[in-house]
């Protein structure tokens, strides 16, 4: 006995014409997508910045090993990675908090 999903029935094209968004429901989700996509934005900016200086710090301890400009410029650069995995902390709890309120949105159309 095969489960039928419902589509293609009188109750989903019923249900289908009534869940259409209008114009302003979808002008009104799209301004609370705008910052949640603004915050992610920051967050993907900030790994790709910790991504890079890594892989610098990586290669370079194989490819530099004991030279004095190295060692120097792995501190400053452990320095900035500590306040740019701060900053994308912190984007990430502000994009939670979006997504939350986008959700909020959403459930309230």
């Amino acid at each position: 006995m095969a489960v039928g999903t419902g589509m293609g029935t009188k109750d989903a094209e019923k249900k289908g014409a009534e869940g259409a968004l209008t114009k302003e429901q979808r002008e009104k989700l799209a301004r609370a997508r705008k910052p949640m996509e603004i915050a992610n934005s920051f967050r993907l900016f900030f790994l790709l910045i910790a991504v890079l200086f890594l892989l610098f710090v990586y290669f370079g301890g194989k490819i530099w090993t004991g030279q004095k400009w190295y060692d120097n410029s792995v501190q400053g650069i452990y320095n900035f990675l500590l306040w740019d995995v701060l900053l994308m902390l912190l984007s990430t709890f502000a994009k939670f908090f979006f997504v939350a309120r986008y959700n909020q949105v959403v459930k309230k159309l």
